[in-house]
């Protein structure tokens, strides 16, 4: 829209002392001479810009123009700016960079703190061009109401393909997730996105259906198994990655008891065979005898 793209572009010439349209008309993906058109606009409107002539030449603002810093304290704005950050570092979607920059100047420094007592990264480790590729192509079927086709992997190592209807992107402890309308099991449901694959955006569209609370984000209806696990020290650089202080007992006998519930899945008997013979499942016997049954699977591949 021309007005957002407007104040999108004041808010540049704020943060920056100068900018020059052929910048602005890339970052907006736009001609320089509608660019031009909308400096002229700007300037009707009684915005005092300046053009800069040579080399370092471009637009800006008087420096004496501001807006009120009224709006967020000084805490406010850090943390707004650090939450923002956070994500925009796991999904570098140019609206983040917008609401930053508008948020940028508010702030006397014109920066975020890197020294602040509260940091924030959603990003994984590693290589994440995958993931955001997948989605920013995610979000644009959100928006164009467009239906997708994917092969979806389970936990179970079983490929279905999916047509879905997209209707959210959740974001949760690193992990990226998508709801829709699966059209195969005639339901919304959630998809982890690190599971998918061969993602297409069909040229088909779709009506939005009623949409249920994203409570099924938040509840966790799996069986679920307490286990004591028994640990020796050699494990306790880890132990804090999984277990809280509190769950940990140490005993004289030298070694660490943790008795914690968990849901009953493949990723607890991972968690488990993780820790290799730092560990031993003293209960439920039925874990331990699977634990029991994968280790000599594994013990087997190396004979």
């Amino acid at each position: 829209m021309k007005v957002e793209r407007l104040l999108a572009i004041v808010i540049k010439m704020l943060n920056n002392k100068r900018v020059t349209a052929k910048e602005l008309a890339e970052y907006f993906e736009v001609s320089v001479r509608t660019i031009q058109r909308d400096i002229e606009a700007i300037s009707i409107a009684g915005i005092p810009i300046v053009s800069y002539k040579g080399q370092n030449g471009g637009y800006g603002i008087m420096e004496d123009y501001l807006i009120s810093k009224s709006y967020f304290s000084d805490t406010e704005q850090e943390l707004l700016l650090t939450a923002l950050n956070g994500v925009y570092k796991a999904y570098e979607d140019k609206s983040f960079k917008d609401i930053m920059d508008k948020l940028l100047l508010l702030k006397t420094n014109s920066q975020i703190d890197t020294r602040s007592n509260l940091i924030m990264d959603f990003s994984p480790w590693g290589n994440s061009e995958r993931r955001k590729s997948q989605v920013d192509m995610l979000r644009k079927a959100i928006n164009d109401k467009r239906v997708i086709e994917f092969d979806y992997m389970d936990i179970n190592g079983c490929k279905t393909q999916r047509k879905v209807e997209p209707r959210a992107l959740i974001l949760k402890v690193n992990t990226w997730y998508l709801h829709g309308y699966c059209t195969l099991r005639k339901d919304f449901r959630l998809f982890k996105l690190s599971r998918i694959r061969e993602l297409k955006i069909l040229v088909e569209s779709f009506y939005e259906r009623e949409l249920p609370e994203l409570n099924i984000i938040y509840e966790d209806n799996r069986k679920r198994v307490t286990l004591v696990l028994k640990f020796n020290h050699s494990a306790l650089n880890r132990l804090d990655d999984y277990f809280e202080i509190e769950e940990l007992v140490f005993k004289e006998d030298g070694y660490i008891y943790a008795t914690v519930e968990y849901p009953e899945d493949e990723w607890v008997y991972s968690m488990i065979l993780s820790f290799g013979e730092a560990v031993e499942v003293m209960e439920p016997q039925h874990i331990r005898e699977f634990i029991k049954i994968r280790s000599q699977n594994v013990f087997s591949k190396y004979k």
